[in-house]
């Protein structure tokens, strides 16, 4: 069977590497272009790009749409039996998901129908769900509405970040794709329509929903802070100084000041409750212990050591 994979993110890796393991037949993998990273902006390739060229020796695409006679005309002349998609980034049209054989199969990292869309696990954190998971679906052209193979769910702990969760998630959908394709038949057969009740969208994130607002409960700022840990961060600014928040907990002890003012030992006024921060990243700077960073910048900040309140 020839499959085609399709996917960007460092999430969408695990599941290329269990294909590749078990001796999947994955005759070409799409991803999104190199693009600028970092501070030097060099170009640098996905993740999914390198090891489908250093380890698979498979040829990559790297289209900016697929809505293109021209790809649609690539994709076909692959002749796939099969499709996987996995956090890819691109839209892709009715008349390519009619070319594989046996269809289009997403991995997607939410319990659907609540967080369809393009940043699921980031909604999950900060809407305080107990627990979320990975949906194995069929594709249809609209945006995770396809019908169901499998659902697995995961718990999601207090202090789980974004990142941890991505990474426990990604296992699991590298589990679960493999399953998948080893019963496809059945697989196939055997999916059901998404329910219409409870269904939620979790938009991109924008970088302004990043930026912390002191004056919300320390509850939502955690949340906030786990939800875009390690990357993109949540952040807020000292004397115009931007600084990422990594790392942080609830704290037990309840200053009634200004939101935004910074205690000993690091703790924060919110607008209800504190939270203490643990880790942060000053623009332009290394990660550090944050009692470290208050150490080295609390003489120079003035009589008002605070955060903007955004």
């Amino acid at each position: 069977m020839k499959i085609i994979f399709m996917g960007t993110s460092d999430f969408s890796l695990k599941a290329l590497e269990a294909m590749h393991r078990e001796g999947g037949n994955v005759v070409a993998v799409y991803t999104q272009p190199p693009k600028p990273y970092g501070r030097s902006l060099k170009v640098k390739k996905s993740l999914v790009h390198e090891f489908a060229e250093n380890e698979m020796h498979v040829p990559v695409y790297t289209p900016t749409s697929l809505r293109k006679r021209e790809q649609v005309d690539l994709f076909a002349s692959l002749k796939p039996d099969l499709a996987v998609v996995s956090s890819y980034g691109l839209i892709i049209p009715q008349n390519i998901l009619d070319v594989p054989t046996h269809g289009f199969i997403n991995i997607h990292a939410s319990i659907l129908p609540r967080w369809r869309g393009a940043a699921p696990i980031h909604a999950a954190i900060l809407s305080g769900d107990k627990e979320t998971g990975i949906s194995i679906m069929k594709m249809d052209a609209d945006i995770d509405t396809g019908d169901i193979i499998s659902i697995r769910s995961l718990e999601i702990m207090p202090q789980t970040n974004h990142g941890e969760l991505s990474e426990k998630l990604a296992l699991l959908g590298a589990e679960m794709i493999l399953e998948t394709i080893d019963n496809l038949e059945k697989s196939l057969a055997n999916a059901y329509k998404q329910p219409e009740s409870g269904a939620t969208y979790a938009a991109k994130i924008a970088k302004e929903s990043c930026r912390i607002n002191w004056g919300d409960s320390a509850e939502n700022i955690l949340r906030q802070i786990k939800a875009f840990s390690p990357i993109p961060s949540a952040w807020s600014e000292i004397n115009g100084m931007r600084i990422k928040i990594l790392d942080a907990e609830l704290s037990s002890k309840d200053f009634s000041e200004t939101p935004g003012t910074i205690h000993e030992e690091m703790i924060v006024s919110c607008g209800i409750g504190c939270v203490r921060l643990l880790e942060v990243q000053p623009e332009g700077k290394n990660k550090m212990k944050a009692e470290d960073f208050m150490r080295g910048h609390q003489r120079d900040a003035g009589p008002a050591f605070c955060f903007a309140t955004g």
